[in-house]
């Protein structure tokens, strides 16, 4: 577990993670949320910036991968905004469930909200059978509800069929449970975030100041 942790120049109005995503593989890490560190940073966040094991490093995989995220989460203190992207906000959702006190919101970024239906779909080819193995119910996010944050889910509006679907899935059972859900729909793609002038970074931004 690492966080790098960018710090404002004054007083911070918040705390924010960034949970990166790469379907929780080991040849994708936390680098390309760098940027976005900095811009938070910029605002007057702290903000961190999280690595965790991943399938092919040692320990990787579930329940650790999941758990290197709550752990990480806990450095931070109380959380403004946990933020995850892909294979990420499958984390950000299962961790916030974790905390105590919880986040102010939970925003998931074209997430794997929905572990169980995106395996039943093939979403990410074999990459859920490589993180969770059997354990798929107790890895999925959808299956924790409710998690007793304020969630957005943030759906860009060209991201693959399958990964909006996991969207809206979430968004049932997790309303069905009690949880305060919304869905946003910004133009861009599912690596839209990774530009932090895409509409999709700047859904993120206005979550995370409604927070």
């Amino acid at each position: 577990m690492t966080v790098d942790v960018y710090r404002p120049a004054g007083d911070p109005i918040g705390a924010v993670a960034l949970v990166h995503g790469g379907f929780w593989q080991a040849m994708y890490g936390r680098e390309g949320l760098a940027d976005h560190c900095r811009d938070l940073a910029s605002r007057g966040y702290v903000a961190g910036n999280v690595g965790y094991r991943r399938v092919g490093e040692r320990g990787g995989g579930f329940p650790n991968t999941c758990t290197d995220v709550v752990d990480a989460l806990r450095t931070l203190g109380p959380l403004t905004a946990v933020v995850g992207h892909s294979a990420g906000g499958q984390l950000a959702l299962w961790a916030a469930r974790e905390l105590d006190p919880r986040p102010g919101v939970v925003i998931s970024v074209a997430g794997v909200n929905d572990l169980a239906r995106a395996h039943a779909l093939g979403y990410g080819d074999r990459a859920i059978d490589a993180f969770a193995g059997k354990q798929i119910a107790a890895a999925d996010p959808a299956a924790r509800v409710p998690i007793g944050a304020r969630t957005v889910l943030i759906s860009p509006a060209q991201d693959f069929p399958a990964g909006r679907e996991l969207s809206r899935s979430y968004a049932e059972v997790a309303r069905a449970a009690g949880d305060d859900v919304e869905i946003v729909e910004p133009r861009g793609d599912h690596f839209d975030v990774i530009n932090t002038g895409s509409e999709v970074w700047a859904a993120v931004l206005d979550a995370i100041s409604a927070a």
